[in-house]
């Protein structure tokens, strides 16, 4: 009987096969997936039958993130300045929710990994130019505060409930948009 070697580094003894193609592989090439072991070219040609987008799917997921981002940062600032800011902690998620569950649809639920990377850039995008203007306000009164601890503070007021947004509303869009589930 011969012995097995891996198929791509042949001074390497083995026993393992990949469960597809059955071709010999040393435990570098193996990849674990939840039916067993496969070679790296398998697995690469497994997850290309899940990568469904289209070049335009992009552009549509990019300007849903940011246009629906940059209208909840407005209203994460309309309830910061009219109510207590802790609600947009609550109503972040929420956001994100409803962002990553339009996405999906106007996509018509073609999937990538680049598309989920190019959804998110899109809501950070969206909320740059609240974050910018609010900033520079936030430093122009600081500025303008004379050194006033207390109105310093509620200077940074409005610019760190939009980091909060920003902070709550991106995983909630991302776990929506790419299809993750967290349960217990």
């Amino acid at each position: 009987m011969t012995e097995l070697t891996c198929y791509n580094h042949p001074n390497r003894p083995t026993l393992l096969r990949c469960n597809q193609c059955e071709r010999p592989i040393c435990t570098s090439c193996a990849v674990r997936t939840p039916t067993g072991y496969r070679c790296k070219e398998c697995v690469r040609g497994q997850q290309a039958k899940f990568d469904t987008a289209q070049w335009y799917d992009y552009v549509i997921v990019f300007f849903t993130g940011a246009v629906l981002s940059a209208i909840a940062s407005l209203i994460a600032l309309v309830i910061t300045s009219i109510i207590w800011g802790i609600f947009v902690i609550g109503l972040g998620p929420l956001a994100g929710t409803l962002m990553g569950n339009l996405a999906r649809r106007f996509v018509k639920n073609h999937r990538s990994n680049w598309l989920n990377i190019v959804f998110v850039a899109g809501i950070v995008a969206g909320t740059l130019p609240m974050l910018l203007a609010l900033g520079l306000g936030s430093l122009f009164a600081m500025l303008a505060g004379g050194g006033n601890i207390m109105s310093n503070i509620f200077a940074l007021g409005p610019l760190l409930w939009q980091f909060a947004y920003l902070v709550t509303a991106v995983p909630a869009a991302y776990s929506q948009f790419s299809g993750l589930f967290f349960r217990r």
